[in-house]
């Protein structure tokens, strides 16, 4: 269902802390408009200039639970991803997990891209996350980023969330979305439940407020 920033990152908090140990569950986002979501660690002023830049004057940034940089979603296909974090994975190989299934499912259907090298990489974290791609980011033949993601652990358990431009890959968007669902398939080795359960939905409508509030957004 369409939603604002606010409301799907409480939901994504609602399923990480709600979800049974074991859950692996995917979710794609319908959004109600243009929306602007930047990582834990960002700046605010930041996030709102930028947008302002692209003419987005009525677009209010959402702080993320998870780093990473700055996403605009405006046609990227964004989804979420719960699953069970073994303390001794690192936060590059759930990355490599997750991209490399993608990637593979993508090939499979005629898409071609690949795992961006962690060789010369740039200094320091860019602010928008599309700006340039950071090790184990999904890219296109021209080097291009199609794919990141942004993560946060709690409790044996992580929480992905995603974003896919689907600009110029030459597939639909039906079709990119089972990309990524028999992606994360194959990182786990078995299918992501897509259900969201209706006592998750109603901890996620108990966490929005949070996510509209000043003192989340702007806290630093």
């Amino acid at each position: 269902r369409a939603g604002t920033g606010p409301a799907h990152m409480s939901l994504d908090e609602a399923v990480l802390v709600a979800s049974p140990a074991d859950a692996l569950v995917l979710r794609f986002y319908d959004w109600d408009g243009p929306a602007c979501t930047f990582g834990y660690s960002q700046s605010y002023a930041t996030a709102l200039e930028q947008c302002r830049a692209r003419g987005w004057e009525n677009i209010a940034p959402v702080r993320r639970a998870t780093g990473g940089g700055i996403v605009f979603h405006d046609g990227d296909i964004t989804f979420s991803l719960v699953f069970p974090w073994d303390r001794l994975c690192s936060p590059a190989d759930i990355y490599k997990k997750i991209h490399r299934g993608i990637r593979a499912a993508l090939e499979a259907s005629g898409v071609l891209t690949s795992l961006w090298s962690a060789v010369n990489p740039s200094p320091g974290l860019a602010q928008s996350c599309f700006v340039r791609a950071e090790p184990m980011d999904l890219v296109g033949a021209d080097g291009r980023k199609i794919l990141g993601g942004a993560l946060r652990r709690k409790a044996g358990k992580g929480l992905c969330q995603g974003s896919l431009r689907p600009e110029g890959l030459g597939a639909r968007v039906e079709a990119l979305q089972g990309a990524v669902l028999d992606g994360v398939a194959r990182g786990w080795g078995r299918a992501p439940a897509t259900e969201i359960m209706p006592a998750w939905r109603e901890a996620g409508r108990g966490l929005e407020t949070r996510y509209r509030s000043v003192g989340w957004n702007e806290r630093r």
